[in-house]
């Protein structure tokens, strides 16, 4: 889902113009001199009729603020550190339900502070009546909205204090391992591997002190054994003022279901995180955000995955008729961002989930979990078609 810019300020001016005066002046005349500024108790500047005084269009913040994941920095901080690489695990996710909601969860996706701008949505609704007010900053997480409607309906199927219990016992995680990272809190350049964990060797569960060994989903890596290597990772990720930035183009898996796993797969979306270093190589993630677009099609398999008050979530049924309404109405945004303010009909939610992360290790390569749904459960072909048109 993602541009990088940063929010503009608006600065006003003084004109003068100046007309009539002599190019060749060799006897000083006070007359020459520019009107005294009122501040010294003198004449008063002079200014356009209508225009702002500079100094209220400087302090005036912007009407519209947006938050964007931090730029780039332009250099490098110097640093007398070796390459540095360290691991850590998902500890615990706020997906927007509960009494947080979703204030602070996301970034602006689309660069449309939608009902604040006085211009349209980047998309047409996939639901005429629909409209999708973004969150403060115009930050975009429609999806959250969705999942705060849906926990209403059923608080069992859609209860992130189930997916935080498992993340904490070591039941799964999702992992991201940082490489040569210079220790400062800005660098240029930095690569980040991403993978899924089906949970922590051994039955003690996890301790999170930094020893816990994670295994790797093997949907995630190349190879079968041995060290994994990745599939998914971004070679020009950075990190800025103490933040680490990566881009997202892939699912993100969380946990297990009984017949494979819960897939998100983000589109054009990013992974932020305040590095703090706790010593011995180790770092932790704090105030971390994962923010993407869910193709509608891929958020409509996903939650097959699921049952709604006790029914399958299957295509042709009345609970997927249910949730595919819900899910219409949340549409805000288009899965490529080429196509924001193209006219477009809306075909992705935007998502932001807030998390933290802890030191871990890489363990052994595991079979590879297939996505689960209880209506495909065989692995049969996803209804990744499925639109709102």
């Amino acid at each position: 889902m993602l541009g990088l810019r940063g929010a503009t300020a608006l600065f006003g001016g003084l004109s003068v113009a100046i007309a009539g005066i002599a190019v060749a002046c060799s006897v000083y005349d006070s007359s020459l001199l520019l009107p005294a500024s009122s501040d010294s108790g003198g004449t008063p500047d002079v200014q356009e009729a209508g225009a702002p005084d500079a100094r209220e269009a400087e302090a005036a913040p912007p009407v519209c603020p947006e938050v964007f994941p931090p730029p780039a920095p332009s250099m490098d901080d110097p640093s007398d550190a070796s390459d540095q690489t360290f691991i850590v695990a998902l500890h615990t996710l706020n997906a927007g339900i509960g009494d947080a909601g979703v204030t602070g969860l996301g970034y602006d996706l689309d660069g449309v502070y939608t009902c604040c701008d006085a211009g349209p949505e980047s998309c047409k609704p996939a639901q005429p009546s629909a409209t999708h007010c973004d969150t403060s900053e115009g930050r975009d997480d429609s999806a959250g909205l969705l999942l705060q409607s849906l926990a209403l309906v059923d608080s069992t199927a859609f209860n992130v204090n189930a997916v935080n219990d498992n993340l904490a016992s070591g039941a799964y995680s999702v992992l991201l391992q940082v490489q040569h990272y210079n220790g400062t809190p800005n660098d240029t350049s930095v690569a980040v591997s991403l993978y899924a964990s089906t949970g922590v060797t051994g039955d003690a569960g996890a301790s999170w002190d930094g020893g816990d060994v994670w295994t790797i989903n093997g949907a995630f890596a190349l190879n079968d054994s041995g060290v994994p290597i990745p599939n998914h990772f971004d070679s020009n990720a950075y990190v800025s003022g103490g933040t680490l930035v990566m881009k997202v183009d892939f699912p993100l898996t969380l946990g297990a279901t009984g017949t494979g796993s819960f897939d998100i797969n983000l589109s054009a979306g990013h992974i932020t995180g305040d590095l703090m270093s706790v010593g011995g190589g180790k770092y932790v993630l704090r105030d971390g955000q994962i923010v993407g677009r869910w193709h509608v099609g891929d958020l409509l398999f996903a939650i097959q995955a699921l049952t709604v008050q006790g029914s399958t979530v299957c295509p042709g049924s009345g609970a997927y008729q249910f949730v595919k309404q819900y899910v219409c109405k949340y549409a805000d945004i288009m899965t490529d961002p080429a196509q924001d303010l193209k006219g477009g009909t809306c075909d992705a939610l935007s998502m932001g989930m807030g998390f933290t992360a802890d030191p871990a290790l890489l363990g052994p390569i595991t079979g590879a979990l297939t996505k689960g749904s209880l209506c495909y459960p065989e692995g049969g072909a996803p209804d990744a078609e499925d639109t709102c048109q």
